[in-house]
């Protein structure tokens, strides 16, 4: 069947079958779209679900064709970068209202933070360098590589040689 059959069965015919085959059809197509924009599995299954639910309640909308793939990716597209800017937007609006006073840390955690410090003191000024840039400024591998002159591949040998040393510095200094 036809993906123009197959809507006007939905459309005119009120036919939930007929939608459960467009979803067979198209959900591993919209789930990759939403993959490769969001970059996370949980938040892509989120993003195909809402997809799905605007597609069918928008297919009157469509303007035929042979393919309702472009269509379902353009929803598709349209729905992840709404869910990062509202993931984004949460996620600030969090920061701005988070007040956290040393009491609610336990004693055990502060001395987690100083071992930590001081395990990062220890680290040359090059591994601090990559550090800081993969996790405080959360910059991507290339974005890394093109600062230091490094291979995308070397810095991440280099992170995951990092993080073993301050594994070690701080279960020494724990134990």
């Amino acid at each position: 069947m036809t993906d123009h059959e197959l809507i006007t069965r939905i459309v005119v015919h009120n036919d939930s079958q007929a939608f459960a085959v467009v979803m067979q059809r198209y959900s591993g197509l919209i789930f990759s779209t939403a993959l490769t924009i969001t970059k996370d599995y949980g938040l892509a299954e989120e993003v195909m679900q809402l997809s799905l639910i605007k597609a069918y309640q928008n297919l009157h909308h469509w303007r035929g064709g042979t393919n309702l793939a472009p269509y379902l990716q353009m929803i598709t597209h349209n729905q992840a970068i709404d869910c990062l800017k509202a993931r984004e937007r949460v996620r600030h609006s969090n920061i701005e209202n988070l007040q956290i006073t040393e009491d609610e840390y336990s004693t055990e955690h502060l001395e987690l933070l100083d071992c930590m410090d001081r395990a990062l003191a220890q680290l040359s000024e090059d591994e601090r360098a990559i550090i800081e840039m993969h996790y405080y400024q959360k910059l991507k591998t290339k974005q890394i590589a093109e600062q230091t002159g490094l291979s995308e591949s070397n810095v991440l040998v280099r992170l995951h040689r990092i993080r073993a040393k301050l594994k070690t510095l701080i279960n020494n200094e724990r134990d």
